[in-house]
């Protein structure tokens, strides 16, 4: 065969193999062949395929899932470990573990955490119940008050059915305080005011939890309701007088209409609670002050209880810090002060020029020079 002619043969084969390897049927063959063994049979080998997004999807959140259970194992067994972790060991594990766990799929998390509260494994950590920033715990006492903190912050809604089934059967101030938390997050989890007065009650009547640390945490509840039946179920309590007093102080520092409203309904007080209740009213506030002379002219009252009073109002001190259910108290503002101090340095020079009240001249003179300092000092 000549050269001229092998070579245009060869072109011709060229294109039919490349015509064969574009073609429709080429590309099957490249998805699937067959050989053919010594017996006859044929054998379709079928190439790997790209996996669905749903199927790598799946996989992620069960990776999730067993390094949150790998997670759960590995600190059961340090905890179990001898020699026993610090309590600063502990906590700082625990917060670099919540860490940890929040930067997973939030629903994932949510559902793992879910299957760990039911199996009731738990471990006492012998920290403190402190509150940090949003309400959120910086100190859990137990590992289950740890998981229901964490479930909070991946999956409101499904942390307020199981804060509701805590509710219902925990023995754990605790857990108990923590859950209710859930209850008061805005949005469509959020427990109407009768439900979580109803819970609150149910606290106020478990006397063997007093000395739990959420326990006293949630007395900060009234002060989010912003009722009277809550300040009223609050000043009806009869167990510790320091930690009720300092509560119903915090809810008339937000609240001081209601705070009165409290003291006119004649809900039995201790006078000296009363007494602050009353200089919590707002001068400015025309009903309130005239809620404020009504009671300074009622002659029920004793000599000690309008003393404490008139040495208070107007009363503006407010207390800081983290609060596990609303905003933590915030300091009156400048404006609130300075225009609260002329309207009452206006009503306590009334009160001196009123023979009625002859008898509280003294007090009501040390009271006047003292605004006439504070509204001075203002300009």
């Amino acid at each position: 065969m000549s050269r001229p002619r092998a070579a245009l043969l060869a072109a011709v084969l060229l294109l039919a193999g490349a015509w064969l390897f574009f073609s429709p049927a080429s590309e099957d063959s490249t998805r699937s062949s067959t050989t053919s063994s010594g017996e006859g049979k044929t054998t379709t080998r079928s190439p790997s395929l790209r996996p669905t997004p749903e199927a790598e999807r799946a996989l992620r959140d069960s990776t999730a899932e067993q390094t949150i259970e790998n997670d759960w194992t590995d600190l059961l067994a340090w905890l179990d470990s001898e020699p026993k972790p610090s309590s600063k060991e502990i906590r700082e594990r625990l917060l670099a573990l919540r860490v940890s766990w929040t930067e997973k799929d939030l629903q994932v998390l949510a559902n793992a955490l879910t299957r760990l509260l039911e199996s009731g494994e738990d471990r006492n950590l012998g920290l403190a119940f402190r509150v940090g920033p949003h309400g959120f715990l910086q100190s859990w006492p137990t590992l289950r008050v740890f998981l229901l903190d964490v479930l909070a912050a991946s999956d409101p809604e499904l942390a307020a059915a199981t804060a509701r089934s805590v509710i219902a059967k925990t023995d754990s101030a605790d857990e108990f305080a923590v859950s209710l938390r859930s209850l008061t997050r805005k949005g469509l989890a959020r427990a109407s005011d009768e439900e979580l007065l109803t819970h609150f009650k149910t606290l106020l009547g478990r006397s063997e939890w007093k000395n739990s640390g959420g326990f006293g945490e949630a007395f900060d509840l009234p002060r989010l309701l912003g009722t009277t039946a809550a300040a009223e179920a609050l000043a009806r309590w009869e167990g510790n007088p320091k930690l009720r007093n300092r509560a119903l102080d915090e809810f008339s520092a937000d609240h001081p209409a209601e705070g009165i409203a409290l003291v006119q309904a004649d809900t039995p007080l201790e006078p000296a609670a009363r007494a602050m209740l009353m200089a919590r009213a707002d001068p400015a506030d025309a009903a309130q002050l005239a809620a404020v002379d009504q009671y300074l002219r009622d002659p029920l009252r004793q000599a000690g209880e309008i003393n404490a009073f008139l040495e208070s109002f107007p009363l503006r001190s407010a207390t800081t810090g983290y609060r596990l259910y609303g905003k933590h108290p915030a300091p009156y503002t400048f404006e609130t002060i300075t225009a609260g101090d002329r309207a009452a340095l206006q009503q306590v020079t009334r009160w001196m020029e009123d023979p009625a009240l002859e008898a509280h001249r003294g007090e009501l003179a040390s009271l006047k020079e003292r605004l006439e300092e504070w509204v001075n000092q203002a300009r």
